[in-house]
């Protein structure tokens, strides 16, 4: 079973993650507008136990996930991510962790991502995401996608995407590798 927490957005979110795992603790966030006792719980729960976000594929979840990790500032944050086309409901109107499937699920929590929020490295610059062309370029957005998939990053734009790169102590020579 997990040591650590898991932070969802939602009951259902939970119902299923409790249906694969019968022991499994969560935070629910409650949607964008998390309060701040949810985000000081969050925090509590980071330094004592650690926590895994595992929100769903979509702006909202991207959101929240940004409010937790600048809220954690000085903590160690694990990120389990799906994909979005995992993620959609049987009729595609809807999108959410609690609509992937149990198999994926299992997958996304065995390979999650530790971002050590406390390390303030900046060894990769924005001059080199440029130069990769994963910002300002016509191909940005989905050259992030792919590096961000293979090294287990939820989506962001190039600001955010920087800064997961520089939590995790990805040398250029890591991410050159994850490109080609």
């Amino acid at each position: 079973m997990f040591k650590e927490v898991i932070v969802v957005e939602g009951i259902h979110d939970h119902q299923k993650l409790q249906s694969i795992y019968p022991d499994i603790e969560t935070i629910i966030t409650g949607g964008s507008s998390v309060s701040n006792e949810t985000l000081t719980f969050i925090k509590d729960a980071a330094k004592k136990r650690g926590v895994i976000l595992f929100l769903d594929p979509d702006f909202p979840g991207r959101q929240i996930t940004q409010k937790i990790l600048e809220f954690c500032k000085n903590e160690t944050i694990k990120i389990a991510t799906i994909e979005r086309n995992m993620a959609y409901s049987k009729n595609h109107k809807k999108i959410g962790v609690e609509h992937v499937s149990v198999e994926n699920i299992v997958s996304s929590l065995e390979k999650v991502v530790v971002l050590d929020l406390s390390k303030k490295s900046n060894q990769i610059q924005l001059s080199d995401l440029i130069k990769r062309q994963l910002v300002q370029h016509s191909q940005s957005k989905q050259r992030r996608k792919e590096v961000s998939r293979k090294l287990n990053l939820p989506p962001s734009n190039g600001k955010t995407f920087l800064k997961f790169l520089n939590m995790m102590s990805i040398s250029l020579a890591e991410l050159d590798k994850v490109i080609k």
